[in-house]
């Protein structure tokens, strides 16, 4: 394969694509519910555990799905590498350290009215509070810059390089 917008695109799964662009719009849809206030906080919990759900669903299909070749330099294979698993990472922790805030303060989760986890019996409001800070002030800013940091990686691909990266994840 050449670095050139006419060359074979090596796409990634069905499976894939729809756990990325399902997992961006969760992400999306949590940050614009929490935007409108307290008053959605009980949606913002359930889209965030659907994230979680659908965060865990997908790195099990990472593991048994091929990454698709991707012809570029080994530097940028690294960054590739690092970003992705840092990304994977902060999915996971964006969503479970709400979770846990919410049940150590006795909150619990009730999951768009079709199912209730109760939070913990034994309320821990320190740790309930250190962890929301943690979600809010920790792991949101450090996911909103993988975000860009992979977004850009895509569009130097795209528009810099012009190697048609993009086309994998269409």
């Amino acid at each position: 394969m050449t670095h050139t917008a006419t060359a074979t695109v090596h796409k990634y799964s069905v499976a894939a694509r729809v756990f990325h662009w399902v997992g961006a719009l969760l992400i999306l849809a949590a940050w614009l519910i929490i935007e409108q206030g307290d008053d959605f906080i009980s949606l913002h919990k359930s889209v965030g555990f659907s994230f979680l759900i659908w965060t865990v669903l997908r790195i099990l299909n990472r593991l048994v799905s091929k990454t698709p070749p991707a012809p570029m330099p080994k530097l940028h294979s690294i960054a590739s590498a690092v970003v992705h698993f840092l990304l994977y990472v902060v999915m996971l922790a964006m969503p479970l350290t709400a979770f846990m805030a919410s049940m150590y303060g006795g909150y619990g989760v009730n999951v768009f009215g079709l199912f209730q986890i109760p939070g913990f019996g034994s309320v821990n409001d320190s740790l309930a509070g250190t962890l929301m800070d943690w979600h809010t002030g920790l792991i949101w800013p450090l996911l909103l810059a993988l975000i860009a940091a992979h977004i850009i990686g895509a569009l130097y691909h795209q528009f810099i390089l012009k190697d048609n990266l993009l086309a994998r994840m269409r």
